[in-house]
């Protein structure tokens, strides 16, 4: 009896010296990593601008900056998926590959071989990991306050799998070429604000195309996409299945010879991609 309880309170003892170590090196750790932005480049939103594209690609996640150009090659998803992000903060697309679904620690342990500064403000302080954290003493506005699992709409629908609330964007490609690039607003399961951020087929860009050219009434015909599926549920994007039900026909252009099925894509690609801006 008296060996077990020797032994039951060195399991103890064992026990208590383990947690005290990774309290200790979680602690250390975060301390590092404070001290580390500090050492890192401040880079402005500016800057970062500067690097939008496949050229040089760099985003701002939680305060810190990576060039991620070398990757793209490598990323898992369509290049434009990626390229939407460049030359800003990507913390929110960082945070929900799905919706409510951040990137794994794998990825996040990647990302940091990519670093190459810290985000910094306007007044040239770091936008710190930590900048959001309440201050000690400090009152939390009302507009701020935390809402409960009960009062969270958006918990809500992100249960039921329903799309949430706020702006979102989604691409179709085909054959190593974007056509397609759409934004759009969700309010209660509504279409709003729709607009083509990107609109070309072989090597046409409609988006900026004169009056008096051949393909201008494709470019017509795709705002009337915009406008006429402006208010709708989202379910009524699958009628563009049958696109001579949403277009008129605009000269020799066929309603029913346009390809309403990329927009779909499009559209769905950025449901899947999750909320790129809450309202």
């Amino acid at each position: 009896m008296t060996i077990q309880r020797i032994a039951y309170s060195a399991f103890v003892a064992f026990l208590a010296s383990l947690l005290t170590l990774v309290s200790v090196s979680a602690l250390s750790s975060s301390d590092r990593d404070e001290s580390a932005d500090d050492d890192l480049d401040p880079i402005t939103l500016e800057a970062l601008a500067e690097h939008d594209g496949a050229e040089s690609c760099w985003k701002a996640i939680h305060g810190r900056v990576y060039d991620i150009t070398d990757y793209l090659p490598n990323h898992p998803t369509a290049e434009e998926v990626i390229l939407e992000w460049c030359g800003r903060d990507a913390t929110e697309g960082w945070d929900n590959k799905r919706p409510g679904v951040p990137h794994s620690p794998r990825a996040e342990s990647r990302l940091e071989s990519y670093l190459v500064g810290r985000l910094a403000e306007k007044d040239g302080q770091s936008a710190r990991r930590d900048d959001t954290a309440e201050k000690p003493g400090e009152a939390v506005a009302d507009t701020a306050r935390a809402l409960s699992p009960a009062e969270d709409e958006r918990l809500h629908r992100a249960m039921l799998g329903l799309p949430l609330d706020g702006r979102y964007r989604g691409v179709f490609g085909d054959g190593g070429e974007m056509q397609v690039s759409v934004q759009f607003d969700l309010r209660d399961g509504r279409l709003s604000s729709i607009s083509f951020r990107h609109l070309a087929y072989r090597g046409v860009d409609y988006l900026v195309l004169e009056e008096d050219d051949a393909f201008y009434p494709v470019r017509v015909q795709y705002a009337q996409i915009a406008e006429r599926l402006e208010g709708e549920p989202m379910t009524r994007i699958f009628a563009l299945y049958e696109p001579e039900r949403i277009v008129d026909d605009v000269d020799s252009f066929s309603g029913a010879t346009l390809r309403g099925n990329k927009v779909i894509s499009a559209i769905r690609n950025g449901l899947n991609r999750g909320v790129y801006s809450w309202p």
